[in-house]
C-alpha cells in the first residue's frame, strides 16, 4: 500500500492599507522646478477649509517631491511660491490618495493664472486712452510710490495701452495686486486700484479713469 504526503507552505500575505503621493512642478518649457518647499495638509473638513500640516519637503532636481506612504484620504498640496520667469505663483491643489495606488500629478505652474484687461479711459470723455503706462504690482511689494520706474522690477506685468485704451496681461491667480497707471513722458502716477485679484482661468476687466487737462 502506497501513500504520499504533500508539504504545506505557509505564505504571509500583507494587504496594503496605504497609498503613495508624488508631485512634479514644471515651468513653461516643461522643465522641473527644483528647491521648492512643498507642504502636505490632511483635510479635516474640506468644505470648512480646516487642514492639518503633515509634512514639508523640497522638490529635487527634476522638480519632483515624493511624500511616500500615506493613509487613504484627501490631501491639500501648497508649494511655497514657485517662480516662473521671475514671477511668483500661488498654488493650492487637492488630490485623493487611494489604497494601493500612487497619486502622481504634474503641474505646470503658470497654468495657475488669469487675465487682466486694464481699460484706461479719459475721465471727461469716457474714451479709451492709448500710450498710458500700466503696472501690475503684487500688493505686498507696493508702498508709497513715487517714481514708477522703482516698481518695474517688482511688477508681475507692465506695459502700455493700445489704441482702444486697453492693456492685457496674464498674471498669477489668487494674488492681490495694485494696478497703477502713469504718464510715460513725465513718469508721474495718474491713479491706482488696490486689492485686485482673480481666480485661475478667470478674465477680468478693470476700468481706470485718467484726468487729462
Amino acid at each position: 500500500m502506497l501513500s504520499s504526503c504533500k508539504k504545506t507552505s505557509n505564505i504571509d500575505v500583507t494587504v496594503s492599507t496605504s497609498g503613495k503621493l508624488t508631485y512634479r512642478f514644471l515651468d513653461d518649457a516643461g522643465k522641473g522646478i527644483p528647491n521648492v518647499n512643498v507642504s502636505l495638509f490632511d483635510i479635516v473638513q474640506i468644505y470648512s477649509g480646516s487642514a492639518i500640516l503633515l509634512d514639508t519637503r523640497k522638490t529635487d532636481g527634476n522638480g519632483s517631491v515624493d511624500f511616500g506612504e500615506l493613509n487613504p484620504s484627501t490631501y491639500k498640496i501648497v508649494p511655497d511660491s514657485p517662480m516662473v520667469n521671475n514671477v511668483k505663483y500661488v498654488i493650492e491643489d487637492y488630490i485623493q490618495v487611494l489604497t494601493g495606488k500612487t497619486g502622481q500629478r504634474d503641474i505646470k505652474v503658470s497654468d495657475y493664472s488669469g487675465t487682466f484687461n486694464v481699460l484706461v479711459e479719459d475721465y471727461s470723455t469716457g474714451l479709451g486712452l492709448n500710450n498710458i503706462g500700466v503696472l501690475l504690482v503684487p500688493a505686498d511689494e507696493y508702498g508709497n510710490i513715487g517714481d514708477p520706474a522703482s516698481y518695474f522690477t517688482r511688477a508681475d506685468a507692465k506695459g502700455i495701452t493700445d489704441s482702444k485704451g486697453i492693456f492685457s496681461s496674464k498674471v498669477p491667480s489668487d494674488k492681490s495686486y495694485v494696478i497703477a497707471t502713469y504718464n510715460l513722458k513725465t513718469n508721474t502716477i495718474y491713479n491706482t486700484a488696490y486689492g485686485i485679484s482673480l481666480k485661475k482661468g478667470e478674465t477680468t476687466t478693470v476700468r481706470m479713469f485718467v484726468y487729462t487737462p
